[in-house]
């Protein structure tokens, strides 16, 4: 999977080949109903849905997971659905039942328990994809860097052990600030979500 952020869509000339790219949307960054409305309709990529749950950095987001699933029942071209810091199989086990079938469920996985619960979490929901958060995970574990590394390594293998693919983020896009905003003034990330599997 080859995965971009919607906002390098209308902030960059990039042309993203919709054979080929997913588009995520993350909800953190989403104002209201009517402009995430308005991103499914005209995106004309496969989207991968990506609820921030538990965030507490900004931007915190506006919408619920309530508002996320309905959204995944009404736009067919929602093919996958991400939920932030997983840590229980049970817990994302009853989202995923919640949603249509064919939408793929995404676990991100952001904390040493998250990793400590992988291999369970993928088995509950069958999972074809994880998500790993490296930054959020450096922050969980209190920056420690061995601890870190051990813990990558962790969950690279038990993902290899599962059968899952492991998306890890590769690179970042700056831009200046003016040009970082979408059109409509809607807060654009500079974070990239070119995800590849893990090798």
């Amino acid at each position: 999977m080859l995965l971009v952020s919607n906002h390098l869509l209308s902030t960059t000339p990039i042309v993203f080949p919709a054979e080929t790219v997913v588009v995520r949307i993350n909800i953190a960054w989403v104002r209201d109903k009517k402009e995430l409305t308005r991103l499914l309709r005209t995106t004309p990529h496969d989207i991968y849905l990506d609820y921030p749950q538990g965030r507490t950095k900004p931007p915190v987001p506006r919408l619920s997971l309530e508002d996320a699933i309905v959204f995944a029942h009404t736009f067919p071209n929602v093919k996958y659905f991400a939920v932030s810091n997983v840590e229980d199989p049970e817990n994302i086990y009853a989202i995923k039942s919640r949603l249509p079938a064919h939408i793929e469920v995404v676990p991100k996985i952001e904390t040493a328990v998250g990793i400590r619960n992988l291999e369970r979490i993928v088995k509950k929901i069958r999972a074809k994809y994880v998500m790993l958060d490296k930054e959020d995970l450096y922050l969980d574990i209190d920056r420690n860097p061995k601890r870190f590394d051990t813990l990558v390594q962790s969950a690279r293998k038990k993902a290899l052990r599962s059968g899952t693919t492991l998306l890890e983020l590769h690179g970042v896009v700056f831009l200046p600030h003016k040009k970082a905003t979408s059109k409509d003034h809607a807060p654009a990330s500079s974070w990239v979500d070119s995800t590849l599997p893990a090798r």
